[in-house]
Parts: structure tokens; C-alpha cells; sequence
């Protein structure tokens, strides 16, 4: 005859089975594939990152997001490594292209948007995130924007009656370009073809790249003594693309240069500091002072190096003034 206390050990000992055959089945959950194998699609792109508890999970939780996403990220980078890059067209000496350069600086590149956090799973102390991104939206809504670029350049008026209205919306023009390459640099990550130029757009960019190269400025010295000093700075100017003129000037540039001169150990060194005012029809737009330092075994070698730096950082000084005082 059983006892009452044996079957009651009977009874306790089926429980406790019961209860841990609950708690393997709990940990032995199958594991998504996604860990050890990165999704893929035709027009998804994936990533998956993985981030250790150190005693606070939704901090490892978000590390895990931010890992997935800059995964997600390197997959279109190696995607498209060994690709060309678009090149400036513009002359590097030349108005159009300082104009250029400060511009595209100006303009923010196009940041990945749009990434998606999928799905997320915790294994012991590690998180792991799953994120995605819809690369086939991304390239329709970029090439939406493009086209809408597009439009506003080619309904846009570039007429004008002044040369600061000229400048101003060819400045205005150049930034458009400088937003649509951006967009379709944006496109190139995403593996997609260029969005080509139409016609009208590119006889507006033609137009304002005519307007300023055809910029003119006509230097003029606080001295007679600044006779050489002017015709060096002239010559500079214009070997940096910058149309050098004595009459009908677009904008008159005076200007004055202290000099500070050194012989050391058989080397002239040059130290120029000027001035500079930028004057339309009499009136004041823009002051500039620049400091260089050239070296030479020649004293006038010497001097026009120093000269030529000069001019070099004119030629910025100048696009940054007709950019952000005609824009």
C-alpha cells in the first residue's frame, strides 16, 4: 500500500519537472536567421548590429539601433566603392569655379533618411537590431526632387537691369545646380543612374556661368608709389581667372599694401598686409584685409610670390562677396 508521503513526493517531484522542462523550452526559442545571416532584397537594403548590456539594456537596446543603422550605411558604401566621382567642370581658374567651390561648401550633403528598425532580439546580455532601408522609395523621391529642381531652374528669370540684379540671380541659380548634384550624388550611392541635365537647365547654368566670368574689376592703388605693386596684383588676379579691366569695370578695387621686407642667411622674406574695398558705381560693398609671407633668394622674386598669395586669397575674398553680398 502506497503512503500518503510518497505520493505526495510523486506529486512534487512531477511539478518541479514540469517547471523546468517550461524554462528550457523558454531559453531554447529559435534564434531569427537575421543574426548570423543579413537579409537581402531587390529593393531593401539591411543591416544588423549588436550592442552588450552593461547594466542598463534600453541603453544597449538604442547602441544595438545605432550599430544596425551604420551597418545598414557600410553596405552601400562598399556597394559602390571603386565608382567615379562627379568631377567640377569649371575651370579651376576661373570666377565661375571659386563661386563654385564656396557654394557646394554651402550646401549640406543629402543624409541617409528613412531607415527603419525591423526587428530586435536579446540573447543573455547582448541586443541585437535589425534595421532597413527602402533604397527603390529613396531613389523615386530623390529623382522627384531633382525634377522639381529642375523646373525651377528652367522657369527661372535671369534677366536683370543691373549687374548686382545679374549677379544675384546667377548666384541664385548656382545654388540650385549645387543642391541637384547633390541629390545626385545621393542617387549614385543608392546605385542609381544620374538624372541628366535637360536642355533648358543647362542653358540656365550656362547663362550664369557666363555672368560670372564675365566679371570685371578695375584696381586701383591709394599711391603712385603702389604703381608696381598694382600691376602685380593685376597680373596675379588675372592668372586666377579674375578679368582685370581700366574701364567699364563691373566693381572698382582699392587698395592699399604695407610691406615689411627681411634679409636672413642669403633669403629676401616679403610680409604683405592689405587692404581692400570693393566699390560699385562709388559705392562701398565689401572691405577684405589679407596677410601673406613669401620667401626668395630674390628681393623681387620675393615680392611677387607674396603678391601672387595675395591674389590667390582675393580670388576667394571676391566669390565669398559676390555670394553673400549679392545673394
Amino acid at each position: 500500500m502506497v503512503s500518503k508521503t510518497s505520493v505526495a513526493f510523486c506529486v512534487s517531484v512531477a511539478l518541479l519537472s514540469g517547471c523546468k522542462t517550461t524554462q528550457n523550452s523558454s531559453e531554447n526559442i529559435t534564434k531569427p536567421t537575421w543574426l548570423t545571416t543579413t537579409p537581402t532584397s531587390a529593393y531593401l537594403v539591411y543591416g544588423v548590429g549588436s550592442a552588450k548590456s552593461i547594466g542598463d539594456t534600453r541603453q544597449a537596446q538604442l547602441a544595438a539601433q545605432e550599430a544596425a543603422r551604420l551597418e545598414l550605411a557600410k553596405q552601400l558604401n562598399v556597394s559602390i566603392s571603386g565608382t567615379t566621382t562627379v568631377q567640377q567642370t569649371a575651370n579651376e581658374k576661373s570666377m565661375q569655379f571659386h563661386v563654385d567651390e564656396l557654394i557646394s561648401s554651402n550646401v549640406p550633403t543629402i543624409q541617409l533618411q528613412g531607415v527603419k528598425i525591423e526587428q530586435e532580439y536579446q540573447l543573455n546580455d547582448v541586443n541585437y537590431a535589425l534595421a532597413s532601408f527602402n533604397r527603390t522609395e529613396a531613389i523615386m523621391q530623390t529623382e522627384l526632387s531633382i525634377n522639381a529642381l529642375d523646373t525651377q531652374i528652367s522657369e527661372f528669370n535671369i534677366q536683370g537691369t543691373s549687374k548686382s540684379e545679374l549677379l544675384k540671380k546667377a548666384v541664385k541659380i548656382k545654388t540650385f545646380a549645387a543642391k541637384r548634384g547633390k541629390l545626385n550624388a545621393y542617387l549614385h550611392m543608392l546605385q542609381s543612374p544620374f538624372v541628366n541635365i535637360p536642355a533648358k537647365v543647362n542653358k540656365q547654368l550656362e547663362t550664369s556661368e557666363l555672368i560670372l566670368n564675365n566679371l570685371s574689376f578695375n584696381v586701383v592703388s591709394d599711391n603712385m608709389q603702389h604703381a608696381k605693386v598694382d600691376d602685380l596684383l593685376s597680373s596675379a588676379l588675372t592668372r586666377n581667372g579674375i578679368k582685370v579691366t581700366q574701364s567699364n569695370a563691373d566693381f572698382d578695387l582699392s587698395f592699399r599694401v604695407e610691406w615689411q621686407e627681411k634679409y636672413q642667411s642669403g633669403t629676401y622674406y616679403s610680409v604683405a598686409e592689405s587692404y581692400m574695398v570693393v566699390i560699385e558705381n562709388g559705392e562701398e560693398k565689401a572691405h577684405f584685409n589679407s596677410r601673406v609671407k613669401a620667401a626668395s633668394s630674390f628681393k623681387d622674386t620675393a615680392k611677387s610670390n607674396a603678391m601672387t598669395k595675395l591674389a590667390e586669397k582675393l580670388s576667394t575674398q571676391l566669390a565669398k562677396f559676390i555670394i553673400s553680398g549679392h545673394s
